[in-house]
């Protein structure tokens, strides 16, 4: 991941709402998003060396593929909806983040109860060896 592409798109981004809101703010919004979904692009394509982590683990393992799938999808649930919640709190909208927030906690919690319950089913089994 280049993290200097980061920075220097926040910096960009930031400098930029700045000015706009001066003299237009009604713009501003516009360059926080574009800079944030910038980002979010740059992160999300350094993703494929995580997913590829995940498939040696696998590969690895005699785990159930579905199990490290679900994990990468609550990380995944965890990531947007923190990147939503920070959206609607910089439209100045703390209420609707945090309703977010509770709903990406309860989903991650009901996608974990399976794995969880997988994992109990594994460490039995090794205490009945």
């Amino acid at each position: 991941m280049d993290i200097f592409k980061i920075i220097g798109v926040g910096i960009i981004g930031a400098v930029i709402s700045v000015f706009l809101k001066e003299s237009k703010p009604e713009f501003v919004i516009f360059a926080v998003m574009t800079a944030g979904v910038t980002i979010l692009i740059i992160v999300l394509n350094s993703l494929t060396d995580v997913i590829d982590a995940f498939n040696v683990i696998v590969n690895k393992t005699n785990i159930d593929e579905s199990l490290f799938s679900g994990i990468l999808k609550i990380i995944g649930i965890g990531y947007i909806a923190e990147y939503s919640a920070e959206i609607c709190g910089d439209m100045n909208c703390a209420s609707i983040a945090g309703k977010i927030q509770l709903a990406g906690k309860i989903t991650i919690f009901l996608m974990a109860l399976p794995i969880m319950t997988a994992f109990i089913d594994v460490i039995s089994a090794l205490g009945a060896i």
